[in-house]
C-alpha cells in the first residue's frame, strides 16, 4: 500500500516548499509540487545523529539513524544505529571533558586494528596531538572509517596535520577543546577555516552561546555542519563547569539553528551527517531515497517519524487525525 504525505517539504536542496510524497516499498516513490499542500506540517528528511549515548527518545524528537557513543568497540547496536562512535579512548587528559580521565589510554595501533575490523565502529574521536595520535588517525581513515578530531588542545599545525592524515571530522567543535587566542589558535580555527571538515555542533543552548552558533554557521555553512547531541540521562555538570553531555535532540535542536533558514536546518539536521557516513540513500526528499521522515509541526513539535516508511512514533491532530492519507 502507498501512502502519500502533505505538508511544507524541507529538502535540504531544493527545498522549503509546498508538495506531497508519495511513499511505497520503503522508499519516496514519487514528489510533486503542490500549491495548496498545508504550510503548517513540516517533512523533514530523517535526522541523523552522530554522537548519542542515551537513546531513548530518538525516535520521538525525529532522529532516525543514528552512531552510538562510546567508548567499547563491542557495544550492542540497537534499532536504527549505524554504527559506533569511538569518543576516545586516545584522548587528551587535559581536554578530558565529560569523559572519565581513568578511561583514557595512550594508544594503541593493535587495539584499534581490532576495533576497526569488526566493522561496527563507524567514526573514532582522537586527539592529534598526543603520542601516536597522527598514526591513529591515518590507520581509522585507511579502515574507511571517520577519523574525528575532538578532546584536544593541538595547535593549529598540529590540528592542519591531523587533517592531512585523514581527519575528517570535529567533534562537538569549540567544546573540550584548547582555546582560541591572538596568536595561539588552538585547533578551532583551524577546523572551522578547512573545508575538508565536518563541524559535530550541539546547538542546545547550554554548549555554546548563540553567537558562537552563528560564527560557525556563518563561517563553515550548512553543508559543514552536523547537528550532534550528545544525549545522554541525564545531563549535569561536574564541579569544573563542564557539560555532562546534552539533553536535546533531532526536533529541538533543528528549532534552534531554523533561524538561520529551514533548508540549512535540514542539512545540518540529515544531509550533511548522512554524507559524513557515505550514506547515499538517506538525507533528501526525492524519488529513491529511504522514507525516512521527520513530521514536524509549525512550531517545530514532533508529530511522526517514520523509518523506511513505517511509523515508529506519532502524534495525533487536536482533532484526532493521523498525518498523511494512504492510497492503494
Amino acid at each position: 500500500m502507498a501512502r502519500e504525505l502533505a505538508g511544507l517539504l524541507v529538502d535540504p536542496v531544493d527545498g522549503p516548499y509546498p508538495g506531497v510524497l508519495t511513499l511505497a516499498d520503503g522508499v519516496i516513490a514519487g514528489v510533486e509540487r503542490q500549491a495548496d499542500a498545508p504550510r503548517d506540517v513540516l517533512v523533514f528528511p530523517g535526522f541523523v545523529d552522530l554522537q548519542v549515548y542515551e537513546t531513548a527518545g530518538l525516535a520521538e524528537h525525529g532522529v532516525t539513524g543514528y552512531l552510538l557513543a562510546t567508548r567499547d568497540a563491542g557495544a550492542p547496536l540497537g534499532p536504527r544505529c549505524l554504527g559506533l562512535h569511538l569518543e576516545g579512548p586516545f584522548l587528551n587528559p587535559e581536554a578530558a571533558g565529560a569523559i572519565p580521565v581513568e578511561e583514557i589510554t595512550p594508544v594503541d595501533l593493535a587495539a584499534l586494528d581490532g576495533w576497526l575490523a569488526g566493522g561496527a565502529v563507524r567514526m573514532v574521536t582522537v586527539a592529534p596531538e598526543i603520542e601516536g595520535g597522527l598514526d591513529a588517525i591515518e590507520t581509522i581513515a585507511a579502515a574507511g572509517a571517520v577519523a574525528s578530531v575532538g578532546h584536544t588542545r593541538a595547535n593549529n599545525a598540529t590540528t592542519r596535520a591531523a587533517i592531512d592524515a585523514g581527519a575528517r571530522f570535529a567533534t562537538h567543535v569549540w567544546n573540550a577543546m584548547g582555546p582560541t587566542r591572538a596568536r595561539a589558535t588552538g585547533p578551532v580555527p583551524e577546523l572551522l577555516l578547512n573545508p575538508a571538515v565536518t563541524l559535530g555542533l550541539i546547538p542546545d543552548g547550554r554548549h555554546l552561546h548563540p553567537r558562537i552558533e552563528e560564527l560557525t554557521f556563518r563561517v563553515a555553512g550548512a553543508e559543514r555542519i552536523a547537528l550532534t547531541s550528545d544525549a545522554v540521562v541525564p545531563p549535569a555538570e561536574k564541579p569544573d563547569g563542564s557539560l555532562l553531555g546534552g539533553d536535546c535532540c533531532g526536533a529541538r535542536l533543528v528549532a534552534r539553528m531554523a533561524r538561520f533558514g529551514l533548508r540549512e536546518a535540514a542539512a545540518m539536521a540529515s544531509l550533511t551527517p548522512a554524507r559524513v557516513l557515505g550514506l547515499a540513500d538517506r538525507g533528501r526528499l526525492a524519488p529513491g531515497y529511504r522514507a525516512d521522515l521527520a513530521v514536524l509541526a509549525a512550531d517545530f513539535a514532533p508529530l511522526e517519524t517514520l523509518s523506511g516508511g513505517e511509523t515508529i512514533s506519532a502524534a495525533r491532530y487536536a482533532a484526532g487525525e493521523e498525518l498523511g492519507r494512504d492510497s492503494s
